[in-house]
């Protein structure tokens, strides 16, 4: 008998189509608060309101009794309004530009070298005084306690804050940057030997009309008032915090239910 042959079929190829490297999306620039928040921030008629939103967006907690913060809170708030009522901005520039001024004011408020003692935020809140150090309400005349409240005070002199020359350069700096106008500084020049990324571009550069009006305003508002800001940052305002005992009443502990008797 003939052999039986086995015929085998090769399997078929498949052939994978390459697909080509997708192009990674640039980072886009931190900002100091989100779209989100500046939105709701629109949306409110009040000013006040505006205000209290900008507060929980900035993280401060104790704006009326704290006058760094609170002033901090007011310049950023001067620039929003700037943004939509003057600039007329889109959000995205609005965002970049609340940064930048951000950035500028806590560089410009804060010396060039802190001391190891002082390396807390100059926006630190306040911090009471031990019990031992508290005054007697006795020897003050006064009928509830009262206790003065000591802010950490910085050592830096007045010439350790940054000229208003040095913060110009900064804010010239970062405005060339958000105009898409690729310019290093010795800092810049620095922090890249360092091996830190500077901060990117805008994604939405500055028009040299925009950057007109925003030099204008911060020449008028910031940097007329930025010794002010620094005496601010640099001498603490005493505060007096009042306290009053409170009288507590505990209630009696009820009878044992053993002892408990029917009544008619």
């Amino acid at each position: 008998m003939p052999k039986a042959v086995e015929v085998v079929t090769p399997p078929t190829p498949v052939v994978v189509e390459e697909q080509p490297p997708t192009a990674e999306e640039p980072p886009r620039p931190k900002t100091l608060i989100s779209l989100d928040q500046l939105e709701q921030f629109e949306a409110t008629e009040s000013a006040e309101g505006r205000v209290k939103l900008l507060q929980t967006a900035l993280g401060v907690q104790h704006y009326p009794v704290n006058p760094r913060t609170s002033v901090l809170v007011d310049f950023c708030f001067g620039v929003l309004n700037f943004a939509r009522d003057d600039a007329h901005l889109p959000p995205d520039k609005t965002l970049g530009l609340l940064t930048l001024a951000h950035e500028l004011y806590i560089y410009s408020t804060q010396p060039l070298q802190v001391p190891a003692a002082d390396a807390e935020a100059s926006l630190s809140e306040p911090v009471a005084l031990p019990l031992d150090e508290r005054i007697d309400p006795e020897d003050t005349g006064q009928t509830e306690e009262t206790v003065v409240v000591k802010v950490l005070l910085s050592d830096a002199p007045a010439d350790a804050y940054p000229t208003v020359e040095q913060a110009y350069e900064q804010f010239k700096d970062k405005i060339r940057r958000a105009s898409g106008v690729v310019n290093f500084t010795a800092q810049s020049e620095e922090q890249s030997a360092a091996g830190e990324i500077p901060p990117a571009s805008a994604a939405t550069p500055l028009t040299p009309a925009e950057v007109a009006q925003i030099v204008a305003f911060f020449t008028s508002t910031f940097f007329r008032h930025l010794r002010a800001y620094q005496f601010l940052s640099r001498v603490a305002r005493p505060s007096v915090v009042s306290e009053k005992a409170l009288v507590v009443e505990t209630p009696l502990y009820p009878a044992a239910l053993a002892d408990a008797t029917m009544s008619p």
